[in-house]
């Protein structure tokens, strides 16, 4: 059947995608209204594989439909925090790509980046450049493609923490565990002020005592490396946390238009979607139920035409069937009928050797046709004759010969008859 139109506005989704160890976890998050449900799926040693294993790696095929997001592991990115006495961002972003390897060890064909306002005044911006190897996030991006997922936008891990902050207010720190380092990220009210990576755990108590947040989140960290003299409230989050809430940013406005790659598909606020849904549906209520029917009649008709091809199949198949069952039903009469009138020779010799009486001794048998002759000697040849006649096997028995004796005084003989039922 086809989609009614419009019926999308009433719900909206959005796919998240992340990276964990060598792990792909990707979460689908479907908005009715304002009732939120999501599945998570997990393939594993999804670094590892090459493309040609990742075809057949994705255990359900799904349409992930609404605006797909990749979430990159911390410690793949290169973040550098920058004051620039420029306020136009759009410009600024242009101007960067003639000089970013004034500001990072890579230059603008290296890299994929992006640019993330912290703080902006008239005559000064604070702004954070990210940036990946592009030969690291090809390599990602290859690899899902191989799985038929394209991500219509790339952001970093700390960003995909932000809708999961919540109502959190002050400061906030998120504590993750990458594949070597640990990644420390301070968030003030909801705000990403800082960012880095940290080799030890004496180094990440270091940074935490320096600004003593009001909560720690933990992502596969245990919470032992901070002295209980703190006293700051954790929180571990599940391995899905990440690629939920960078399905988020597909659903709502958070404050990141952070993008590592060009989006090719444009967001759709939801408080506009039903309003251009209502407006819409008020011009075109006129026409919209005949185009309904209309889709809902095409529809059924295409599916009783399918399914008078299909019918149309089996009959065309059940007729050969039958036609090579009549053939087969000729070939196994005629066989029946030869084989009726076919007597084995081993019953024939069964038969002479059973009927004869024990005084008669034969020499030779043949069997030719329908027809046998035995020769032998017996006490009394003439007395086999009527003794052949009365098995139901023989017919039209008689001597082909004159009876001789042998020097002992037994009859030679060489009796010959038909063989029949």
């Amino acid at each position: 059947m086809k989609t009614v139109p419009f019926v999308s506005m009433f719900s909206q989704s959005a796919t998240g995608l992340s990276i964990s160890g060598n792990d792909l976890i990707i979460t689908a998050i479907c908005k009715k209204l304002v009732k939120y449900s999501h599945e998570t799926f997990k393939i594993k040693d999804f670094m590892l594989k090459d493309t040609q294993q990742l075809r057949h790696a994705l255990i359900q095929r799904r349409n992930f439909a609404g605006e797909i997001i990749l979430s990159l592991p911390r410690d793949l990115t290169i973040i550098r925090e920058i004051d620039y006495p420029h306020a136009n961002l759009k410009e600024l972003r242009e101007a960067l790509a003639y000089q970013l390897d004034s500001f990072i060890p890579f230059g603008n064909e290296d890299v994929y980046f992006d640019i993330h306002s912290l703080s902006q005044s008239r005559h000064n911006t604070k702004f954070l450049i990210v940036a990946v190897k592009k030969i690291e996030l090809d390599t990602i991006l290859s690899k899902l493609q191989a799985i038929e997922i394209i991500p219509s936008r790339v952001i970093i891990s700390p960003f995909a923490f932000l809708p999961i902050l919540g109502e959190r207010k002050g400061s906030v720190v998120l504590v993750s565990k990458d594949t070597k380092n640990y990644s420390y990220n301070l968030f003030e009210d909801k705000n990403l002020v800082l960012s880095s990576i940290v080799k030890t755990e004496g180094e990440l108590n270091g940074q935490i005592k320096m600004n003593l947040p009001d909560q720690i989140l933990l992502t596969n960290v245990s919470g032992g490396f901070l002295p209980d003299e703190y006293k700051i409230p954790s929180q571990s989050l599940d391995e899905s946390s990440e690629s939920y809430g960078a399905a988020l940013y597909g659903l709502s406005d958070y404050p990141c238009s952070l993008s590592l790659i060009s989006s090719s598909r444009k967001r759709l606020n939801a408080q506009t979607a039903v309003m251009c849904f209502l407006i819409g549906f008020l011009i075109c209520f006129a026409f919209l139920i005949p185009y309904i029917q209309k889709i809902n009649n095409l529809a059924i008709l295409k599916t009783v035409n399918t399914q008078v091809k299909s019918i149309k199949k089996d009959v065309s198949a059940v007729e050969e069937l039958q036609g090579r069952i009549s053939i087969l039903d000729k070939t196994v009469s005629k066989v029946n009928e030869v084989k009726g009138d076919y007597i084995p020779r081993i019953d024939v010799i069964l038969e002479l050797a059973k009927i004869l009486p024990n005084d008669a001794w034969v020499k030779g048998i043949t069997i030719v046709d329908n027809t046998f002759e035995v020769e032998g000697d017996a006490v009394s040849s003439t007395n086999l004759i009527p003794i052949l006649e009365n098995s139901p096997l023989f017919s039209g028995v008689g001597l082909t010969s004159p009876v001789t004796k042998t020097q002992s005084g037994r009859e030679k003989f060489r009796i010959k008859g038909n063989i029949g039922r």
